[in-house]
């Protein structure tokens, strides 16, 4: 559509990391307030600030590093291409897997309990994913197959990343729509008492059927094949069975607690 927002001299504004840019600060908004709300807090605002630094720069080399890794042959061939981000080029299994990474490990330096921060940031996540396929569409990325439906799109942008005068399935919007939905229901859920692990459980799970399903629309080139399944495909898989794990050891975990608490007040 309009993968160039504005350009100004030598200065050009590339809507895909303006979108992502907006994506970042609405997500740490977010989550500022509701840290603000919280009678329980697991971290202070300045550690939320810092921490959110690190999962930026960890999920920008995740995402980035996991969307070469795809296109190794071509990034083989042109190297200095792969530091040209700005244009689009990521691949958001990348960022999550390495922001989970920085989690952990900052979880285990503070001794913060791993569920509790996971949940915190689970609607934070799809959030930010939400805006962010925003930019997609416009840079013409991800774009999706062939469609007669009504509510196909055509990109006639010659800058734009997607084929041209070709009606396509938005793709882009599918993924938004599904995470802004996701949010949204992680948002109340996240309200209200919960075992902890159980949101980032629902993440994992939702955007895990959510990404596989999407990707049998997908148009564009998606690198490697396994046994006919996109590389997000197969990640899909292994979060799925991540986020139905983390269900089980979550409620299993707060089963425990309660027999522990039931036991001790007996005891008494």
């Amino acid at each position: 559509m309009h993968p160039i927002f504005f350009s100004i001299w030598k200065f050009t504004a590339y809507s895909y990391g303006l979108f992502v840019g907006v994506a970042f600060i609405a997500s740490n908004l977010y989550l500022s307030h509701s840290l603000a709300k919280s009678k329980n807090r697991i971290i202070s605002q300045d550690e939320l600030y810092s921490l959110f630094l690190y999962l930026i720069i960890f999920g920008y080399t995740g995402s980035r590093l996991l969307f070469v890794i795809t296109k190794l042959q071509e990034y083989i061939l042109h190297p200095l291409s792969i530091f040209k981000f700005w244009t689009g080029g990521f691949v958001h299994y990348g960022g999550l897997i390495s922001a989970t990474v920085c989690i952990i490990i900052y979880s285990k330096r503070k001794k913060i309990r791993l569920f509790k921060l996971c949940d915190f940031f689970a609607p934070a996540l799809a959030l930010g994913h939400a805006i962010g396929r925003i930019g997609c569409f416009f840079a013409g990325c991800c774009y999706g197959k062939e469609s007669n439906l009504p509510w196909a799109v055509t990109f006639n942008n010659e800058d734009s990343g997607a084929l041209q005068g070709v009606r396509l399935h938005p793709t882009q919007f599918y993924e938004s729509l599904g995470n802004l939905l996701l949010f949204v229901c992680l948002h109340f859920y996240s309200k209200k008492e919960h075992k902890a692990g159980t949101p980032i459980a629902i993440y994992f799970i939702c955007y895990a059927v959510l990404r596989f399903i999407i990707e049998f629309f997908r148009g564009d080139d998606r690198g490697m094949q396994y046994f006919g399944l996109s590389i997000s495909q197969v990640i899909s898989i292994f979060l799925f069975i991540a986020g139905v794990i983390v269900l089980i050891v979550s409620l299993k975990t707060s089963k425990n607690l309660s027999k522990n608490i039931e036991n001790k007040k007996n005891t008494y």
